[in-house]
């Protein structure tokens, strides 16, 4: 072959090469400039502050703070070790954009393992558009790691179940079991995701794969046993201070809504976020009936989306209410595989135009929705702590209604004198634990009073909703603001979107 002929085919090479790797760069390009969009700017909230603070502390206080609380410590742990390249809250948040683009380009080798390129390149597509990945991809907790470490489980496992080498076989089920324990280092819920294989593989009879698959997860459990030992701990706080619907009809449309567009959207949305979700969720549906799901991967997928919230659903009448979306992510991932084979194979073509067409329109809805949203919990913490340091004068303190605001703000302003008060003992607010307190160095006053002290001027902060929460009480508003009224003067107040900042001279 003379030279000519070698620069051809090299050329050649070059455009082959740039072609296949469009399939998945194109929808991982694309991902990528959504999840930065507001990376700075979006308000932080409650969860994120949290995560930040205890992630910033040393290490052993990290691990004595997530075992008193509900969760367990790797996500904390990666935060931290990102952390060391800056605290701005946009560089915090890269950490989970990154992996959620590595989520896109892992919804495509799966999907192209179960269906091939076309099918791989729009899962990746749908996963990239995906409002709530897209959502957690920018919060800074552990809900990215979870989707990500739980699809990776995934793919090992269809890889495992078709490999055609040993050496193959032999490092899926490695690849499963890696990915199984950080997935339950990540999520105290995960186990109900990785039993959904084994709700499939009983479906299937295939007891030779179930006992491999048991034997796997035999080894993850070994893994997490030195985290398994406070699990009780978190499961006892959970059972105790948080709370959740249980589920029914409506929670079901909700987590249906969520996997399409977003909640909570402007109320002028909802018909047609509704709308286009439903039509999105009928299609799928549809496409993937109309061939009898004939594959075995349909049927895995199937047993995918429908396991883990089934099980949630039922857990949810056996101990506390645990049917949230954000716990069935690896759901998400598979529908979102599954819907991708649909458009890449529907017959007639306006059956994929239409279910594409329903899955841009929902995830334009959604995105636009959760960008702009700057109400509870996310109202604007940045601006609030920007007025307050900009109007500042010696001998104020700032007291917070509850720790929901007093944690972002203090994230935004650090050198404000800032105080928080209480949740009442028992309540469903009352999730700190006092070992998470001391972990991260912060802890309530005992009440209004010793709040403040002897400063000058009381600058109380509260949520509207707070106040509407006690309207319909005897006192009629929070006790910390009769208190004020009656020992201060000059009530004047200020509100950012649904956040009021009070100011008393004391």
């Amino acid at each position: 072959m003379g030279p000519s002929a070698l620069a051809a085919a090299g050329g050649f090479s070059n455009v082959s090469r740039t072609r296949d790797s469009l399939p998945w760069l194109a929808p991982v390009v694309a991902g990528l400039g959504v999840r930065l969009v507001g990376l700075q700017a979006r308000p932080i909230w409650y969860d994120e502050a949290f995560s930040m603070l205890l992630a910033a502390r040393p290490l052993p206080d990290v691990l004595k703070g997530t075992a008193a609380d509900t969760m367990p410590p790797l996500y904390y742990m990666l935060l931290k070790a990102w952390q060391v390249l800056g605290s701005a809250i946009a560089v915090q948040r890269l950490l989970n954009v990154l992996l959620g683009v590595a989520l896109i380009g892992l919804v495509f080798r799966l999907a192209r393992e179960l269906y091939g390129r076309r099918a791989g390149a729009w899962g990746a597509w749908l996963t990239a558009a995906s409002p709530l990945l897209i959502y957690h991809a920018q919060e800074l907790r552990m809900y990215t790691p979870l989707a990500l470490t739980l699809g990776a489980a995934a793919y090992c496992f269809v890889v495992a179940r078709r490999a055609a080498s040993e050496t193959r076989w032999s490092a899926a089920w490695v690849g499963f079991v890696a990915a199984g324990a950080a997935a339950m280092y990540t999520h105290n819920l995960a186990l109900f995701s990785l039993a959904a294989f084994d709700l499939y593989l009983l479906a299937r009879r295939e007891w030779r794969t179930l006992g491999r698959l048991l034997g796997a997860q035999a080894v993850m459990v070994l893994l997490f046993l030195p985290w398994l030992l406070v699990v009780p701990g978190q499961i006892a706080k959970i059972q105790s201070a948080f709370w959740t619907p249980r589920p029914g009809l409506l929670e079901v449309i909700q987590a249906i809504f969520v996997f399409h567009a977003w909640l909570p959207l402007p109320e002028a949305w909802l018909p047609l976020g509704l709308a286009v979700s439903l039509l999105g969720l009928a299609l799928t549906a549809y496409l993937s009936v109309r061939g009898v799901l004939r594959a075995s991967g349909d049927r895995m997928l199937l047993t995918l989306i429908v396991g883990p919230p089934t099980l949630l659903f039922v857990a949810s009448y056996l101990m506390r209410p645990l049917f949230v979306p954000r716990a069935f992510l690896l759901s998400l991932l598979a529908y979102l595989v599954l819907a991708g084979r649909a458009i890449a194979e529907a017959r007639p073509r306006i059956l994929a135009m239409l279910l594409a067409g329903a899955f841009i329109l929902s995830s334009i809805i959604g995105v636009s929705a959760l960008l702009s949203h700057d109400t509870f919990p996310r109202s604007p913490f940045g601006e609030a702590a920007a007025y307050l340091r900009s109007t500042r004068v010696p001998g104020d303190i700032v007291v917070h209604d509850n720790k929901l605001s007093f944690f972002p703000m203090h994230v935004y302003a650090p050198e404000l004198p800032q105080v928080f008060l209480p949740d009442e003992p028992g309540s469903h607010n009352d999730t700190l634990a006092p070992a998470t307190q001391w972990a991260l160095g912060l802890t309530p006053a005992a009440d209004v009073e010793s709040a403040v002290g002897g400063a000058d001027r009381v600058r109380y902060v509260v949520f509207q909703r707070a106040l509407d929460e006690y309207v319909s009480t005897p006192a009629g508003q929070p006790p910390a603001l009769t208190w004020l009224e009656s020992h201060a003067t000059g009530a004047i107040r200020v509100a950012f979107n649904d956040l009021w900042i009070y100011d008393f001279d004391l």
